[in-house]
């Protein structure tokens, strides 16, 4: 009795943790292939935490069914555990999908003399009725491309120094964006070549020869800017003569 007891609980749990391990898989697609491509999963260290989060959820469900399964219990007593379990399963998954969700990368902008990375619980939500026509709505996936225009007044200018020094920078306000595509000179004028990069950390130009070959451009047409969030600055974004990003490097590029 006691053997069929494990092997109906095995079966069940086996089972739980096939579908576990593809619902699993299927919001990791979500996660880490539509709302935190590469660099910006590493940027803002979401990886672990939300693998943590799945691990927990596949390994936990299953193993509740390996307890709770019995052929002593009916049919419907059985799937009314099961319920409970996916129950709990689901609730733990949509918790851990929403706060990566609110704490997506939805705004790339240029900033004085780098690119930063803006999520979208550090927007300023009140402010995009005001942002140029296009930049009101943010991406569901993906990232709105911006630049910050200069202060209109001194009382802006007193203003926005003293929301920068609380953390609150001009990347984050959206009445502060303009198109990316209006700054291309400006950008231009403060990114510098990769190469001098690279003659001035040797210790990484292995890194950034790698980087710059998935780019499929010369390594000698590249350009790069400090890419930045509010929880690193150890990045940089290769640029080529157009000043498009086409890759990234784990690079403290000031």
């Amino acid at each position: 009795m006691h053997v069929e007891r494990v092997r109906f609980s095995m079966l069940w749990a086996a089972r739980h943790a096939v579908v576990s391990l593809l619902v699993a898989l299927g919001s990791a697609a979500l996660v880490f292939g539509l709302w935190y491509p590469m660099p910006y999963r590493a940027m803002q260290g979401v990886g672990s935490i939300y693998l943590l989060i799945l691990v927990v959820d596949v390994v936990c469900g299953p193993l509740l069914t390996l307890v709770m399964a019995t052929p002593k219990k009916s049919r419907r007593e059985l799937f009314f555990d099961l319920g409970i379990i996916g129950l709990i399963q689901v609730a733990a998954l949509l918790y851990g999908m929403h706060a990566v969700w609110i704490a997506r990368p939805v705004v790339l902008a240029f900033e004085s003399d780098r690119l930063v990375v803006v999520t979208a619980n550090e927007i300023d939500k009140s402010g995009l009725s005001k942002a140029p026509e296009g930049l009101r709505q943010l991406k569901n996936t993906g990232v709105l491309e911006v630049a910050t225009r200069q202060h209109r007044s001194n009382a802006e200018l007193l203003e926005g120094i003293d929301r920068s020094m609380a953390g609150d920078s001009p990347a984050m306000r959206p009445d502060w964006w303009e198109p990316m595509s209006q700054h291309l000179n400006e950008m231009r004028a403060k990114a510098r070549p990769l190469s001098e990069l690279t003659a001035r950390k040797p210790q990484h130009a292995d890194l950034l020869k790698g980087a710059a070959v998935k780019t499929g451009t010369e390594s000698t047409l590249l350009w790069y800017l400090p890419l930045t969030s509010s929880r690193t600055k150890d990045w940089i974004a290769l640029l080529d003569a157009q000043m498009k990003v086409v890759g990234y490097a784990q690079v403290d590029g000031f």
